[in-house]
């Protein structure tokens, strides 16, 4: 991971930093360096948060079969889903992977405390003073960003 200038990062605008926050990313080469990222976090728990079309709803619905998640409809087409999976269910990986490149906003939170919402007003809001760390993808899933995690 390396240490990144916030006038380079994509999809700030679904971001809401705090001023004090360093933001790092690490470089997405495919689909395989995303499964290496992926198994390196170490988390409890991992909360996925994506913004998409109506036409992936019912996929997202799939993958999360048997998982508590919810959706909440955000504008005539778009719509904001969210699940928290225990670290053995990490198979949704390759989804994330795939709707990160075709621009979907895909968001990770990592160990996110019960009590806290994540998403308001449209951005993710980067609340890691629990030790959380919140990453999302570039556009074209070039790259990960991430912030938190102490």
């Amino acid at each position: 991971m390396e240490k990144t200038a916030i006038s380079s990062i994509g999809n700030l605008d679904m971001i809401d930093l705090k001023s004090d926050q360093v933001v790092t990313s690490y470089e997405l080469e495919d689909a395989e360096s995303f499964y290496r990222f992926w198994e390196g976090l170490a988390c409890e728990r991992i909360m996925i948060q994506v913004v998409t079309t109506g036409s992936f709803i019912e996929d997202l619905s799939e993958y999360f079969e048997g998982h508590a998640y919810k959706v909440m409809k955000l504008a005539k087409r778009e719509f904001h889903f969210q699940s928290i999976l225990q670290e053995a269910d990490r198979d949704i990986a390759g989804f994330l992977f795939l709707l990160a490149s075709i621009n979907d906003d895909v968001f990770l939170i990592t160990n996110p405390q019960p009590d806290k919402s994540y998403f308001s007003e449209g951005k993710i809001q980067c609340l890691t003073d629990s030790g959380e760390r919140i990453m999302w993808f570039e556009y074209d899933a070039a790259e990960i960003y991430m912030v938190g995690g102490n």
